[in-house]
């Protein structure tokens, strides 16, 4: 690597944008790390984008028509990478064939199957096995790693159930290329289940419906709108997991982690989606500790997600810079995209039986 280490962004668009903005606002407050191409392969994403950037001052970034044309220009050392999910696999194989470290939008891949592939590609190359950080927001969120600071010091007791929910006040925007409901939503809930739970899950079951939005005639077509999945973890814990499109009234986000002696409820929905509560009560309404974090106002309409996790994929994108910078692995990779993959193709197949499922 050169000493600033330059780094890329292939994919600008619903959320590649936001990935570029924040970069390039990390590069400016931290200085050690430079912004300096976009890449897309829609029309001419990535020119628009370069110019939108410049508006800061601080120059234009080159802009490519495809991760190809950026590796063959050389330009960059580091990429994120948020391109549409049905190319994360074609697109992360050659830029780390490369020689690039990614940070990955999540899934993982489009299918379990792909997803696979990817995984065992990466695996077989020791380079390449610690070459993919991937993108799972939650854990660089303050308001969760609050939640996970309460629940690792004891502050609950023995946890024993989790219940995740994410529901989206509107269906996909035109155009939008989704993988499906749970690939494209539930994604994320599995992920925070398994990182908070600690634990590998045991067997699954789950329930989906069209009930609203795919009702639409416009509407991206998806298996379901909403869909509920009770997940095993062990014989003595349980997860919820609930996704949905349909959440007309707003973005909804909770986690709500159930202990022996008590409860820890991470983002009540309510009428303000300028702050996120977290709210640790033990036995019998006894208070243990209650915090409120502010969200960045990006004025300007943003997508509900970016107002919810803006600082998450801030904080996300510098743990990215930081490994890269110091040449370290990565937190969470790959084998983290792959298991919650695996339990998000287990949970598809659980609904579309209608019967529980083991997972061995």
């Amino acid at each position: 690597m050169k000493d600033t280490l330059r780094v890329g962004v292939v994919g600008v668009g619903r959320i590649g944008r936001y990935h570029a903005r924040h970069l390039r606002e990390l590069s400016a407050e931290r200085g050690d790390f430079q912004l300096v191409a976009v890449s897309d392969r829609h029309d001419s994403t990535a020119e628009l984008v370069a110019a939108e950037l410049a508006r800061d001052g601080r120059g234009t970034p080159l802009a490519f028509r495809s991760p190809e044309e950026l590796v063959a220009a050389n330009a960059v050392d580091a990429v994120v990478v948020a391109s549409r999910t049905q190319d994360h696999l074609r697109d992360t194989r050659s830029l780390v064939d490369a020689g690039l470290r990614v940070l990955l939008e999540k899934p993982l891949a489009g299918t379990f199957d792909e997803a696979s592939d990817l995984a065992e590609w990466l695996e077989a190359d020791e380079a390449r096995a610690n070459a993919v950080m991937l993108a799972f927001q939650r854990r660089f969120d303050p308001a969760m790693l609050c939640a996970e600071r309460l629940l690792r010091g004891g502050a609950i007791g023995e946890l024993f159930k989790i219940e995740s929910v994410l529901e989206d006040p509107l269906p996909p925007p035109p155009g939008y290329q989704s993988p499906g409901l749970l690939a494209d939503m539930a994604v994320h809930n599995v992920d925070e289940i398994l990182w908070l739970s600690g634990r590998e899950p045991t067997a699954i079951a789950g329930l989906g419906a069209r009930v609203h939005n795919q009702l639409i005639p416009e509407v991206t077509v998806e298996e379901f709108d909403d869909v509920l999945l009770q997940i095993w973890l062990g014989s003595d814990a349980v997860a919820q997991l609930q996704v949905s499109r349909n959440h007309v009234a707003g973005y909804r986000n909770e986690c709500v982690l159930f202990g022996r002696r008590g409860r820890i409820h991470v983002g009540h929905f309510e009428g303000d989606p300028q702050r996120v509560r977290v709210h640790a009560v033990g036995e019998d309404h006894s208070p243990i500790e209650s915090h409120t974090f502010e969200l960045r106002d990006y004025q300007a309409p943003v997508p509900p997600f970016i107002q919810r996790f803006g600082p998450a994929y801030k904080a996300e994108a510098s743990a990215f810079v930081d490994r890269c910078v110091r040449r370290e692995p990565f937190a969470v990779t790959h084998r983290e995209g792959l298991a919650a993959m695996r339990v998000v193709a287990a949970g598809a197949d659980a609904v579309s039986t209608g019967s529980p499922l083991p997972l061995p």
